[in-house]
C-alpha cells in the first residue's frame, strides 16, 4: 500500500519565546523525522480554540492580542478563572492525590494552572507559521499547514463564542469535568455587530447564519497567513458533543442548514484543505443522530477518526473507521493516543489497554487507513517519548508494507 498521511498537531507551548519559534519548530522536525520522511505530512497549528479566526479583523489588525492554549485544564466560571481553579484544585487533591483516584476527571484533566504568560498576537503567530514553512523547506519537504478551529470555549478564553455572539453559542462543552456554555450552532442566526472582521469589513448583518460567517471568516484568515486549509474539531457544524443522547432535535431544517455550512466553507476554502474531526461514532449515525449528509461528508478533504481513549465507545472504533472509509470521499485518518496538549492525563501510561488496542485496530484494518493523526506535545510543551514514537511508527511501518 501507499505511504500513510501523518497529520502531527502541535501548539505554541513548544516555544521557549513566542518571538523566536524556529529553535522549537527545529526541535519538533529532528524529534518526527522518520514520521516526516516519504509520506504525505500534515501539520496542526493549534494556537488556540479558534476564536483568534473568528475576532480576525485583517491584516491592519496583527497587532491584535488574543488568549491562546496556554492553560492545564481552562474553564471559565460565573466567579471567574480565580473561583473555579479554587475549587477545581481542591476536588481534585481531595481525589485524586488524597483519595487515589485514577481514572476519569479530575484525574485526566489534572490541576487547573497556566504555563505561560507570554502574550500572542498576530504577527507572532505569523512567525510560527512562517518558522513551520522555512524549517520544512531546509529539509526539502512538503507539508500541508492548517490551522485549527474549535467548536468551544474549552482550551482558552473564547471572545467570540462567550462575549461577542453568545447567541449562537446553542451548546455546552466539557472542559476537564466542567460544562462551560460556548459552542457554536452553525445553523443559528447572529446579531447585528459593527465590528471589522477579514470577511465582514462593514460588520456582521443581523440574521447572517454562523455557519456562513465561520465559512467566510475561516477562509479569510487562511488566505492572509498563507495556510494549506483549517482542521474543524470535535465535530465542527453537530452540537450535542460526543454522543448521540446529547444531539438536539433532528429536523430537515437543521440538516438542511448543517449541509449549507459545509457548503459554504468549502466554497469559500476553495482548493485549500477542509479536514474534520467527527463525533466518535459511525457515519449512519452521524446522518441519524446529528444530521450530517453525504454531500456535506462530500466537501471534506479528510476525516478524523477519533478515538481519544478518555471518551470513545471502545465498540465503535472499527466500526467508525469503517463507516468513514466507505464513504469512498475524504481520506479516513486514525486518531492515536499519547498524550493530550491541554491537560494532563498519558494515554501511554493511564489507559494503556486502549492505548494498545488502537495500534491494534491500526494493524488489523490498515486497508481502510489513509493515515494517523496524533497531538505531538503535551501540555507542558514537551514531545512524546520517543521509545512510544519509535514502537508506533513500526506498526504503521509493517502496515504499510502488508
Amino acid at each position: 500500500m501507499t505511504s500513510m498521511e501523518a497529520c502531527l498537531w502541535i501548539t505554541p507551548k513548544i516555544f521557549d519565546d513566542l518571538r523566536d519559534p524556529a529553535p522549537g519548530v527545529a526541535a519538533f522536525f529532528d524529534h518526527h523525522a522518520v514520521w516526516l520522511a516519504d509520506r504525505p505530512v500534515t501539520i496542526v497549528f493549534c494556537a488556540g480554540n479558534g476564536d483568534h479566526v473568528l475576532d480576525y479583523a485583517g491584516r491592519r489588525a496583527w497587532g491584535d492580542r488574543f488568549d491562546w492554549a496556554r492553560y492545564n485544564c481552562f474553564a471559565l466560571g460565573p466567579g471567574g478563572p480565580a473561583a473555579i481553579t479554587r475549587a477545581h484544585n481542591r476536588d481534585w487533591l481531595a481525589r485524586v492525590r488524597d483519595g487515589g483516584e485514577r481514572s476519569a476527571n479530575p484525574y485526566s484533566a489534572g490541576p487547573m494552572f497556566t504555563l505561560s504568560e507570554q502574550p500572542m498576537d498576530y504577527e507572532r503567530l505569523a512567525g510560527c507559521y512562517a518558522a513551520v514553512r522555512a524549517e520544512a523547506r531546509r529539509r526539502g519537504l512538503r507539508v500541508s499547514l492548517l490551522e485549527y478551529l474549535e467548536p468551544g470555549p474549552e482550551f482558552c478564553r473564547s471572545e467570540w463564542k462567550t462575549v461577542r455572539h453568545p447567541e449562537v453559542a446553542a451548546s455546552a462543552a466539557d472542559a476537564g469535568g466542567h460544562l462551560v456554555p460556548g459552542v457554536i450552532d452553525v445553523t443559528a442566526p447572529l446579531a447585528a455587530d459593527t465590528r471589522r472582521y477579514a470577511a465582514y469589513p462593514g460588520g456582521i448583518p443581523a440574521g447572517l447564519p454562523a455557519g456562513d460567517f465561520v465559512a467566510a471568516q475561516t477562509a479569510a484568515f487562511a488566505a492572509d497567513f498563507g495556510l494549506d486549509g483549517v482542521l474543524l474539531g470535535n465535530q465542527f457544524g453537530l452540537i450535542g458533543f460526543w454522543h448521540p443522547d446529547n444531539a438536539p432535535p433532528l429536523t430537515p431544517g437543521r440538516s438542511a442548514a448543517i449541509e449549507r455550512f459545509f457548503l459554504r466553507l468549502r466554497e469559500a476554502m476553495g482548493e485549500r484543505l477542509v479536514y474534520w474531526m467527527d463525533t466518535y461514532w459511525r457515519a449512519e449515525v452521524e446522518r441519524s443522530a446529528w444530521g450530517m449528509t453525504d454531500t456535506a461528508y462530500a466537501t471534506l478533504d479528510a476525516i478524523l477518526v477519533s478515538t481519544f481513549a478518555v471518551l470513545v465507545e471502545r465498540t465503535e472504533i472499527v466500526p467508525n473507521l469503517l463507516s468513514k472509509a466507505a464513504l469512498g470521499g475524504p481520506r479516513p485518518l486514525l486518531g492515536l493516543d499519547f498524550v493530550d496538549p491541554w491537560y494532563w492525563y498519558r494515554t501511554y501510561l493511564d489507559d494503556r489497554r486502549s492505548y494498545l488496542y488502537q495500534r491494534e485496530v491500526l494493524a488489523a484494518h490498515a486497508a481502510s487507513v489513509a493515515g494517523v493523526s496524533f497531538f505531538a506535545n503535551d501540555t507542558f510543551g514537551h514531545f512524546v517519548p520517543a521509545g512510544e514514537l519509535e514502537a508506533t511508527f513500526e506498526v504503521v511501518r509493517k502496515a504499510e508494507t502488508t
